[in-house]
């Protein structure tokens, strides 16, 4: 089995809690050295353009190790950008912090848009998820492993009856080798509140088709497969009529099979028929990654 095309996420994949693998990144060059192509998809708030200069930054070479990308966070931006949210009105309430380890009061996705932030829920037509963050000992802001820091904050705001735009439907994230709480969470809670959450990236299928559309419109399914270190990853190619390999060491996938002390099979057995892979690989370099 051979496969031209392969999607890629990016957390859990290549890029650790401590930093990119150069073990994977070497495989990723081998791969485009062969000839095939291979396109990061990931869940960040961050934007195409912004995502490639961190990579680059970290030694992640576009043209070397991948061919191009697409974020959720350029899916979403395309949309605000054309003033197509799905959502009535133009003014967001913003739940946790709008950017990425900076103080900007703004999101980026958000920048120069038809859209207002207001400080004042009832004010707004609809909230902003950014990233879920507690206040430290000293009024600063940490990432935290636990759901329930958050979770009557998040309760009270489904009670407003607005709705929630989440642009990172990721539950965690590996931060210095701890899975912290992300915004897919958030919106797991604002939903079994009663609130109602519209997402962009995986696993919506959505995106899958949209950078197939984008990059590779004349390359049949059968010839792509994903590569991902959570069951959303695998759910969306799935119900994107794509092949599909779960790879753990060192991903979500890996760190829930910890926390609830299950086995592989176990695991696996609790997802839902369209989250279980095709293919489980320890890691990447463990290949041969396309032969049965």
């Amino acid at each position: 089995m051979t496969k031209k095309v392969i999607i890629s996420g990016a957390d859990g994949v290549f890029n650790f809690g401590a930093g990119v693998s150069k073990t994977v990144l070497d495989v990723f060059a081998k791969w485009m050295n062969e000839g095939r192509r291979i396109y990061i998809l990931s869940n960040t708030t961050a934007t195409n353009e912004a995502t490639e200069k961190s990579y680059a930054k970290a030694g992640v070479i576009k043209g070397v190790h991948y061919t191009d990308l697409l974020t959720s966070g350029q899916f979403a931006y395309e949309d605000i950008k054309a003033g197509n949210l799905p959502v009535a009105g133009n003014k967001y309430y913003l739940f946790g912090t709008a950017n990425f380890k900076r103080s900007d009061p703004i999101p980026d996705i958000f920048k120069d848009s038809m859209y207002e932030r207001v400080d004042d829920v009832s004010k707004a037509d609809f909230i902003y998820c950014g990233i879920p963050q507690i206040k430290d000992a000293d009024g600063g802001l940490k990432d935290s492993v636990h759901e329930s820091d958050f979770t009557a904050a998040v309760q009270q705001l489904a009670l407003s009856g607005k709705p929630m735009i989440v642009a990172n439907p990721d539950m965690r994230a590996n931060e210095g080798g701890h899975f912290v709480v992300r915004q897919g969470i958030i919106g797991r809670i604002f939903e079994r509140a009663g609130g109602k959450v519209i997402y962009y990236g995986k696993p919506d299928p959505r995106i899958y088709e949209l950078l197939l559309k984008r990059y590779c419109p004349k390359v049949k399914k059968r010839d792509i497969v994903m590569i991902g270190a959570t069951c959303l990853d695998i759910k969306g190619a799935k119900m994107a009529g794509i092949e599909a390999i779960l790879t753990l060491e060192g991903g979500v996938a890996e760190y829930e099979m910890k926390r609830l002390g299950l086995s592989l099979d176990a695991y696996l057995a609790r997802q839902e028929v369209m989250a279980r892979p095709w293919y489980v690989w320890k890691r990447i370099p463990d290949g041969p990654l396309f032969q049965k």
